[in-house]
């Protein structure tokens, strides 16, 4: 798939305001940077519908969980070491599998219980490339309905309104032959009629509220995202180059900032910054060499046949 300037705009917009979130406050003065997050879901559900298209069920699956658990790894070993919370809580961190005991287990990272949902959108996907999008798709509605009815947290994680986002992306992903730009505008519009107090966690992990969230975050992060990639070529102004270096590098600055926003004591703004600047110097470090490593493995694999989804 090419890389869109208009994406890794979008992804810088997005790591930097769970930065905000996570620096500023934690008692919600800045609620809407925890948006962020809903925004990440909706450009993982673009991403994934166009990959879906350009690989086998296992080429997929293969790509995605060398994508994701090498470099979480890397950055929850030290959460694991310091904050020490027994054996379920090591698991959930290792697995980004958050059900044990009938309960929900919050990785040692906390950023990771969206990696959660992420490992099951992927696995979605490949169900959706191996056989008909309208399977994964008739599961999942029967997941959330469970979901919004029962107190089950294995329903409450598996059905979450939250994967709603996702599917958003996915619906943005169809072919575009207008000018949305003005969809930016909406979005940003929405967002700021609603509630500031949607990110907390606890609450987000709880359908009821899962399903606001949702509503009010995801879909003017998918009218934003719509309206960005209608945009295209005006981020192909040089004036977009270093936010389309900071979306590069938006996966390392997620896994990693959480060490210096919450790990110092310096004034928010040198904070923010130092968190950001931890996260790029990751991706230069490690991130980068990971997919060199992951592009040179996958050359040498053979491909399997082609399958196109239904």
């Amino acid at each position: 798939m090419q890389k869109l300037r208009s994406i890794q705009v979008l992804r810088a917009v997005a790591a930097c305001s769970v930065v905000v979130f996570h620096t500023y406050s934690r008692v919600d003065q800045v609620g809407y940077g925890a948006a962020g997050v809903d925004l990440f879901f909706v450009i993982s559900g673009f991403i994934m519908a166009n990959l879906a298209a350009e690989r086998t069920p296992r080429e997929f699956a293969r790509d995605r969980l060398s994508r994701i658990y090498p470099l979480w790894w890397i950055a929850a070993l030290p959460w694991l070491l310091m904050v020490p919370r027994g054996p379920d809580a090591a698991l959930s961190t290792l697995t980004l599998w958050p059900i044990y005991g009938g309960e929900y287990v919050v990785p040692s990272l906390k950023v990771g219980w969206t990696l959660c949902l992420e490992i099951i959108f992927y696995a979605g996907v490949a169900v959706a490339i191996a056989t008909r999008p309208k399977v994964p798709l008739a599961v999942y509605a029967l997941l959330l309905i469970g979901a919004l009815t029962t107190s089950i947290p294995l329903l409450h994680f598996l059905g979450s309104p939250m994967m709603l986002e996702f599917l958003m992306g996915v619906v943005v992903a169809r072919p575009r032959r207008k000018i949305f730009g003005p969809f930016i505008l909406l979005g940003l519009a929405l967002l700021s009629l609603t509630s500031s107090n949607l990110g907390d966690l606890e609450w987000s992990l709880r359908s009821d509220w899962a399903l606001w969230r949702a509503l009010e975050w995801g879909l003017p992060a998918a009218l934003i995202v719509w309206g960005a990639l209608s945009l295209e070529s005006v981020f192909e102004r040089p004036v977009f180059d270093a936010p389309v270096g900071v979306g590069d590098a938006s996966y390392s600055i997620y896994l990693f900032h959480p060490l210096i926003s919450y790990g110092m004591t310096v004034f928010w703004p040198l904070r923010m910054a130092l968190a950001i600047g931890t996260g790029i110097a990751m991706y230069v470090l490690v991130e980068r060499r990971l997919l060199a490593a992951r592009k040179r493995k996958a050359v040498r694999l053979p491909r399997g046949p082609q399958v196109k989804p239904a």
